[in-house]
């Protein structure tokens, strides 16, 4: 591969990548919102229960299998596949090409106590990826529910509890990690970083159904 063949298809895979972290890292924060909201705003929240059950359902499924396509150790793109492309293309990815590509000079402040990126260095990433306790629990679901119905799962999914926990903090660990791995990545490749942090703007459009319902209540008191 090229100098302008991996240029290209680092963009492009940067890119696409980056939005689909951002599509799960946004799934995890809204359900949390949600979840998180029900007691300062049951009553807001019971005028449309339907719709808050289903989004509900909906962001946990897409939470579930967007996290196992991401990473999927076999799959064609995702975490792994994009660790694997840095590996076999580290030529154009070295201190000198960013200097090219920024046009950065010798004594530029993010080129101090820099490290090249070797096959070590990348599995470390994999490694960390691996130790992620909860991307058993993806595919569990996955499997026996979320992908496939499997009869005794699906007649009680309290089993999921036991055998294939999912927490807050777990979702959080996930979405850090995926963002730092990119991250890291695409600033040794041209020094642009790339926050992914969710607006938690639910509250603020719970915050208005409460005005608007207390409102109505002096209206017609």
């Amino acid at each position: 591969m090229t100098r302008i063949e991996f240029e290209e298809h680092f963009n492009k895979y940067r890119k696409n990548l980056r939005q689909e972290i951002h599509r799960f890292i946004d799934c995890a924060s809204i359900l949390r919102q949600i979840s998180e909201s029900t007691a300062t705003y049951q009553h807001e929240m019971n005028f449309a229960p339907s719709f808050f059950q289903n989004v509900e359902a909906a962001l946990f499924t897409t939470i579930v299998l967007w996290a196992d396509n991401i990473f999927d150790e076999h799959g064609q793109c995702g975490i792994f596949n994009f660790l694997t492309f840095i590996e076999h293309n580290r030529k154009w990815i070295t201190v000198e090409e960013l200097k090219l590509r920024r046009n950065y000079t010798d004594d530029h402040w993010t080129l101090k106590n820099h490290e090249p990126i070797t096959f070590k260095s990348i599995e470390i990433h994999r490694n960390k990826i691996k130790s992620l306790t909860v991307l058993n629990s993806f595919e569990i679901r996955r499997d026996k529910f979320h992908g496939h119905f499997d009869k005794k799962y699906f007649f009680d999914k309290s089993i999921f509890n036991k055998i294939a926990p999912i927490t807050w903090d777990q979702l959080d660990e996930v979405g850090k990690m995926m963002e730092d791995i990119l991250n890291f990545y695409s600033g040794e490749f041209d020094g642009n970083f790339y926050s992914m942090s969710t607006p938690k703007d639910l509250a603020n459009l719970l915050e208005i159904a409460k005005l608007g319902v207390e409102a109505s209540i002096k209206l017609y008191d």
